[in-house]
């Protein structure tokens, strides 16, 4: 049943990554303007646009898919003359791309639903220390191999907000920490109440964000690989957590640490 559920979700995926290509083209370019020879060179930039997003996504699935494909393959046709270590490694790997692949999956299904209005905010008390506990342990796995310390001032306390909403939006910048942070992620996380407001700040030990990029990064499909790194994420999270932050009344900046060891984000909201 799952994997027929991640095959309906990896269709819509795909054809709302194409919807979005095709808004790019027709968003400056509609049907019914009237020819201009001066947009053709617009028009063919328009057209890259709209392959390149279709290009990522398709490679942002086959990737994981093929390295799942094929780690099981051999486990399967070689587990009787293999090490124990070397059939742990092979499921290790698999299961880890199953992650990466329901991420991607999670993050575009998510965008759709927050573009459509489909997303309804539903207010309750609820404890910070809570909510972030709850963090960690949807991100699970995600989080393995990272220094993880988080500090609250005071060390608990309860806010008004969707915690549903909240936690999203929290495991976003916690993934984007585990991405920029690779290989050893250190990743710290604080919280305050000031006045009526609550403010949470996750930074990382990545290679920070040049100042002209701190803004470009919330936009869609904006990606910047690691320097190290094979692959970047989904171009989504960080969108996604700007959208909630909104529907919340809140907000999400980007900054980088003072010393310049990492990048820090800031979630700000009424509590």
């Amino acid at each position: 049943m799952a994997m027929r559920r991640s095959g309906r979700g990896g269709a819509f995926a795909y054809g709302y990554f194409a919807q979005c290509a095709t808004h790019c083209r027709m968003k400056t370019n509609p049907p019914d303007s009237a020819p201009n020879p001066r947009n053709n060179s617009f028009a063919q930039e328009r057209e890259g646009l709209q392959h390149s997003v279709l290009r990522a996504f398709s490679h942002d699935l086959k990737t994981p898919l093929a390295c799942i494909i094929g780690s099981l393959e051999i486990y399967g046709r070689t587990k009787d003359r293999l090490s124990p270590d070397k059939q742990n490694i092979l499921i290790d790997t698999a299961l880890q791309e199953a992650y990466r692949l329901d991420g991607l999956l999670t993050n575009v299904l998510e965008m759709a639903r927050l573009e459509q209005g489909a997303v309804q905010v539903k207010y309750q008390s609820y404890d910070m220390d809570l909510l972030l506990q709850d963090c960690l342990i949807q991100l699970g796995q995600r989080l393995s191999g990272c220094d993880i310390s988080i500090k609250g001032i005071p060390a608990s306390f309860s806010v008004t907000t969707d915690p549903l909403l909240l936690t999203r939006a929290i495991c976003c910048l916690l993934d984007n920490a585990v991405i920029h942070g690779q290989p050893h992620p250190v990743i710290g996380v604080e919280y305050e109440k000031s006045g009526e407001q609550a403010v949470i700040r996750i930074w990382d030990n990545g290679p920070g964000i040049a100042e002209f990029k701190q803004e470009e990064i919330f936009t869609k499909y904006t990606r910047f690989t690691p320097q190290g790194h094979t692959h970047a994420g989904s171009g989504l999270g960080l969108p996604i957590c700007r959208e909630i932050m909104r529907l919340l009344g809140g907000m999400v900046e980007a900054a980088n640490l003072a010393d310049g060891t990492g990048a820090v984000f800031t979630l700000t909201f009424a509590s």
